[in-house]
């Protein structure tokens, strides 16, 4: 009987352990795999555009894995340094881009063209 009751504490309390390590969003790179802190050349990748908030200096990517830092392909919002011509850039855009992480641990965009 014991077993059982300890049995059900457990799987009553690994969902919510589950949810809290999932809860995060990628929006701060700083802690993902391959992020490391000091002075590092810029990383190439290649995605697609989702959307770009020119007002925000966002954009928004779905790329393939960047080996380099150790990311697998998935879909981020950048911030795009301020040198980079937003305008010729639009949602279903395949696109080549480098990045460079900030003093903050956060990597930028800093510079992106259509394909």
């Amino acid at each position: 009987m014991k077993t059982i009751l300890f049995a059900a504490a457990v799987l009553a309390v690994l969902p919510a352990a589950a949810m809290a390590q999932s809860s995060h969003t990628m929006s701060d790179h700083s802690t993902m795999a391959g992020a490391k802190h000091g002075e590092e050349a810029a990383v190439a990748g290649i995605g697609t555009v989702n959307g770009v908030d020119a007002g925000a200096r966002k954009v928004n990517v779905t790329h393939e894995p960047i080996a380099a830092i150790g990311w697998p392909a998935m879909t981020m919002d950048f911030a795009v340094a301020e040198g980079v011509d937003l305008a010729a850039l639009e949602a279903g855009a395949p696109v080549s881009f480098t990045l460079t992480r900030g003093a903050d641990g956060i990597y930028m965009i800093e510079t992106i063209q259509a394909q």
